[in-house]
């Protein structure tokens, strides 16, 4: 997940809610943003999970 997409949306999405932008935009910029928060947070359990596992399995 790329990190660098999900600050440029942020930041996006404040400019647009600054400059008073279509509403219909805003929500679908706020969509998109969510959704790839969840992706994100997703990956980053995922891969502790994972973690966690590796150091189950060497510790016994």
């Amino acid at each position: 997940m790329n990190v660098m997409k999900i600050q440029e949306l942020q930041y996006e999405l404040n400019s647009m809610i600054d400059n008073d932008d279509d509403y219909s935009k805003i929500y679908k910029t706020s969509v998109e943003l969510d959704l790839l928060i969840v992706e994100y947070y997703n990956e980053v359990l995922k891969n502790k999970s994972h973690r966690q596992k590796i150091f189950r399995h060497f510790s016994k």
